[in-house]
């Protein structure tokens, strides 16, 4: 395509904003918009996001990248000796992937025309990538066509890539040379290439459903009498049982509502829909390629769902728990979708593995392997051994997901340098990102201090820390846990839930609460399973609640506790995990116990 317009057209509308006569519609509202965002004309390059944020990028556009790749590596082949270079860009105009003549994408790193350069519209002015965007339909762009002025030296042809299924524009293919040579007919061939991916795109979802229907088949006889409706990743209905409808209601329309808007975000999908229907088992599908689907389960009158135990929890149902959960959950969400290592802090039983597992539901790596390892277990000679073997992390670095390490400063002297060296190697090699999460019940900061942890495994992992409170610091908002708690010990199930006289709430809010938030669910787990009435007064609670013990035998009880614990220290030679185990308390509760009563242990 030959340049409707000559330097002297471009320059004269920068200066006087004169339109030249024979200068292109389209290129003239670009232009407009253009000069309305102010001084982009200077511009020399394109913005360029980080090689994080790009990583980021291309996993969240797996999909497109996927049904793109055959097309891009066949045309950037074609074009290896044409002076041509082909390129693969997101809805924001953000390069992911390029291919072509090796000697103009080297010149195209100049201008940032490569993987994490920023082509939208609004940022670099007119060019083919974000003008076809803005437009959502095929455009040219050649030479002094462009907006700013050092990137006229190219000539790039784009067309918008849609999904065949919904319409919704995913991306843009673009064709980019040096201005001056001919261009013939790149922007059929870019029109073909976007073509050619939609079709890649449609038979890869074709084939996703028919994976999602076979793997509804295999469910539907294990659940006789329930109905059920599949969803695809993008929000579509693609199955339903004869009978969902029906006993959905009028919550079907609201079901089949919700998908689209949040097409291509399964969890996030799946989590808005267990809200909507709280009686309702909402399960997503996943592969080694990701979450395939949804599948929505609707259960018969009188027929119980299933308990899923603490990890069921998402991150909704602790945000409603009262306002200062509601900030935490939003702080540690926004730290996870940066990727910086998140260290969570509180004492034992404060809920810090279920905010883990709920933090990796609704996060980036959701539907991705979440490994948890207990650092007090790790062995410094099996390390060496297997460097980047380590009890989960292989997996990981292949797949990419989350690294959940269970008390850090419980690790081992000699185990901790080969761990940081190990988290360190993980976050550079794995294919994917990897979000670390660590859960501690004492102060890192104050283990470094003594000398019991090592200062690099420390920065490592405390990126950035978040402290759950201690039950007894949240007394005010006792009310509102028990009611949470026995909310969530009835969803899905047609019982009423459990209710407290003010007597036995009295008795609740007195109480100290060693255990915290575990004590306080199992407390309200074991009442709603047995009561008959649904109404909990002062009888019904355990005795050390119903009746505490005066004060003046807190000491004894102390001195009996200190003494069974040295017992059982002894006679297991130290082994710190036995101990714990004929004691009935987890190891990592032994060990502030140990602390407490001033009694040194011994490192491995």
């Amino acid at each position: 395509m030959a340049e409707s317009i000559q330097k002297e057209d471009w320059e004269r509308f920068r200066a006087l904003g004169s339109v030249p006569p024979s200068i292109r519609e389209v290129v003239l509202r670009s232009w407009v918009r253009s000069r309305d965002k102010g001084d982009l004309i200077t511009r020399e390059r394109a913005p360029s996001v980080a090689w994080a944020e790009l990583a980021a990028l291309r996993s969240r556009n797996g999909r497109l990248r996927s049904a793109a790749q055959g097309a891009i590596g066949s045309a950037g082949y074609m074009l290896s000796d044409t002076g041509m270079m082909v390129l693969l860009c997101d809805r924001d105009g953000v390069v992911l992937d390029a291919s072509g003549d090796a000697r103009v994408l080297s010149r195209g790193e100049e201008n940032h025309l490569q993987p994490g350069g920023c082509w939208d519209e609004g940022v670099i002015g007119t060019n083919a990538i974000g003008t076809a965007l803005q437009l959502a339909k095929p455009v040219t762009i050649t030479g002094i066509e462009h907006f700013c002025e050092a990137i006229q030296r190219w000539s790039c042809a784009a067309a918008p890539i849609r999904d065949p299924f919904s319409g919704q524009l995913l991306g843009a293919v673009d064709l980019s040379g040096p201005s001056g040579q001919d261009f013939g007919q790149m922007g059929a061939f870019s029109v073909a290439l976007a073509l050619q991916i939609e079709e890649a795109i449609r038979n890869a979802g074709l084939r996703d459903q028919a994976r999602l229907v076979e793997e509804l088949l295999k469910k539907r006889p294990t659940t006789t009498g329930d109905e059920m409706l599949i969803i695809d990743r993008e929000g579509r209905a693609v199955w339903a049982s004869p009978g969902f409808e029906r006993l959905a209601g009028p919550r079907n329309g609201l079901v089949r509502d919700l998908g689209p808007e949040l097409i291509g975000n399964a969890p996030a999908m799946a989590e808005r829909m267990r809200l909507t229907i709280p009686d309702a088992d909402v399960d997503l599908l996943n592969s080694g390629e990701g979450t395939l689907g949804i599948i929505v389960t609707l259960h018969q009158p009188g027929r119980r769902r299933p308990r899923n135990g603490e990890a069921a929890i998402g991150l909704a149902d602790i945000a409603r728990i009262d306002e200062e959960m509601a900030g935490i959950c939003q702080q540690a969400q926004r730290i996870t979708e940066s990727g910086v290592p998140l260290l969570i802090k509180g004492p034992v039983g404060s809920g810090k593995e279920t905010l883990a597992r709920a933090l990796h539901a609704a996060g980036p790596q959701a539907g991705l392997p979440f490994e948890i390892v207990d650092c007090s277990l790790l062995d410094p000679d099996t390390m060496r051994r297997n460097p980047g073997h380590t009890a989960g992390f292989q997996h990981l670095a292949e797949t990419g997901g989350v690294l959940c390490l269970d008390e850090p400063a419980e690790t081992p002297r000699a185990a901790q340098p080969l761990l940081a060296q190990a988290v360190a190697h993980l976050l550079r090699e794995a294919v994917a990102p990897v979000q670390v999460l660590s859960l501690s019940s004492v102060s890192l900061s104050e283990r470094m201090a003594r000398g019991d942890l090592r200062s690099d495994l420390h920065f490592r992992l405390a990126g950035a820390i978040l402290r759950l409170p201690a039950l007894a610091e949240r007394q005010r908002h006792m009310a509102a846990l028990v009611r949470h708690f026995a909310d969530l010990a009835v969803r899905g199930q047609r019982v009423m839930p459990i209710r407290f006289t003010p007597a036995a709430m009295m008795r609740l809010q007195a109480h100290g609460w060693p255990g915290n938030l575990r004590e306080l669910r199992n407390l309200v787990d074991s009442l709603s399973a047995t009561s008959l009435s649904r109404l909990i007064d002062v009888a019904d609670l355990p005795p050390q609640i119903a009746s505490p013990q005066p004060h003046a035998r807190e000491d004894t009880l102390r001195d009996r506790e200190r003494a069974d614990i040295l017992d059982a220290v002894a006679e297991t030679g130290g082994n710190m995990a036995e101990a714990a185990r004929r004691l009935g308390i987890s190891r990592s509760t032994l060990y502030l116990k140990l602390d407490q009563y001033g009694v040194p242990r011994r490192r491995r």
